[in-house]
């Protein structure tokens, strides 16, 4: 079985492609080529947190997510979402890889966001507005400017701190700064 960590996530995955397959994949949940039921979460009231666990079958391979929310964890500088993917053959429920799933759950979102961006929001729309600071507000940074040439990124965030570190960090490999 392989395993792969963030690092080779990081180092594999691009919103190119990502944006394409989520493209793709939401259109195959659309026309029933894929069985994705409703995902079981589990409170973890004693630690402030959740477990959940998604799972789905499409063509030759079963997946599943194991994801946790620990709002706590930004007070420890931790990441506030973990999570591990599983996967396995569909014809003979052999495992065939275990990944870190925080960078993919992190770009999957944003490159979701981006096809639905690309279908619904006017070509000719020019000004970006993303709201907060944390990692959501990058990754989309990231994966929106894959899709549209934005001349400006309006950015709300309530701490001036925030505002101020986002600013001077910008958005990353998309070169917005």
């Amino acid at each position: 079985m392989l395993l792969i960590d963030e690092e080779q996530v990081k180092a594999s995955l691009s919103y190119d492609e990502l944006i394409a397959a989520m493209r793709q994949a939401l259109m195959d949940f659309s026309a029933g080529r894929m069985v994705q039921p409703l995902r079981m979460v589990v409170p973890v009231a004693a630690h402030s947190g959740w477990f959940a666990v998604m799972t789905a079958v499409h063509e030759d391979v079963m997946g599943a997510k194991m994801v946790t929310f620990y709002p706590g964890n930004a007070d420890r500088e931790k990441h506030t979402h973990q999570a591990v993917i599983h996967l396995f053959r569909a014809d003979t429920g052999e495992p065939q890889a275990m990944m870190d799933g925080r960078l993919i759950t992190e770009m999957r979102t944003a490159a979701v966001s981006a096809v639905a961006v690309d279908l619904l929001a006017r070509p000719a729309a020019k000004v970006l507005g993303i709201l907060g600071s944390g990692v959501q507000a990058r990754s989309h940074g990231r994966a929106l400017s894959r899709i549209r040439k934005c001349e400006e990124i309006r950015v709300w965030i309530r701490t001036e701190r925030k505002a101020k570190k986002f600013a001077d960090e910008g958005l990353g490999e998309s070169g917005v700064g």
